[in-house]
């Protein structure tokens, strides 16, 4: 896997979003995996099939590097200074899921983001209706993060308003909980790793007014990540 530099992903995934086809429970989850740039055709079919092939995965489609573009530019036409940035030969094609079963929705994320071939992966709330009225925050920290660097992005989140359940998971800790969520889901749990997990920052919050400073903690040094997920996840 090679990561998107931080401001190509941010862009990338502002527009993101599963085609679901029908109603879905609001524990749906959307995930899009973002393939390298340069990925040929038979290991994009391979990624393919490796994404069809896990447990509570439904809806696979693909999205051209040229609809991928053409969305990226609807998406962003209100914020020029965002589409400046992106560049149609760096546009990556991207498959969209839905992942159906969400406590295991972020072991899928992470054996799909270990696949060769892959450049990324995102999750957030399924687009579905009705939406839930709370939904998690999901604050990934750098496994280079400084102490200083954790210190400031606790306080942060310790600082939002309307955060609730507030809790911090290790590494091993994700790590354990995703090995027992896959128990009975095929080989999910098998093909999890220790190395795979995060140490992040997981709280919820209300979806129709998620409070100052969320969308900030992505600035924060030492994030690498925040998602916005069903409860079901955290």
């Amino acid at each position: 896997m090679r990561r998107l530099a931080p401001s190509l992903a941010f862009v990338l995934l502002l527009g993101l979003s599963a085609c679901t086809s029908k109603p879905a429970e609001s524990t749906t989850v959307a995930l899009t995996v973002i393939l390298d740039t340069d990925v040929t055709a038979e290991r994009k079919n391979a990624v393919e099939q490796r994404l069809r092939s896990m447990p509570s995965v439904e809806e696979v489609t693909v999205e051209t590097r040229e609809q991928a573009y053409e969305h990226q530019k609807e998406t962003l036409k209100d914020s020029p200074d965002l589409l400046a940035k992106v560049k149609p030969e760096y546009v990556p094609e991207l498959l969209h899921a839905t992942v159906t079963d969400a406590p295991i929705a972020e072991a899928v994320e992470l054996v799909m983001a270990d696949v060769d071939g892959v450049a990324d992966v995102a999750l957030k709330v399924a687009d579905v209706h009705p939406m839930p009225s709370r939904i998690g925050i999901v604050v990934r920290l750098k496994s280079a993060a400084t102490g200083e660097q954790r210190t400031a992005v606790e306080q942060a989140v310790r600082a939002l308003p309307t955060a609730q359940s507030v809790d911090f998971e290790d590494r091993a800790a994700a790590y354990e909980r995703l090995r027992t969520r896959c128990q009975g889901k095929g080989e999910l749990a098998t093909q999890l790793e220790p190395q795979m997990g995060h140490d992040s920052w997981r709280f919820e919050v209300p979806l129709d007014k998620k409070g100052p400073g969320v969308s900030e903690l992505m600035e924060l040094d030492g994030v690498d990540v925040v998602r916005l997920v069903p409860l079901a996840m955290l």
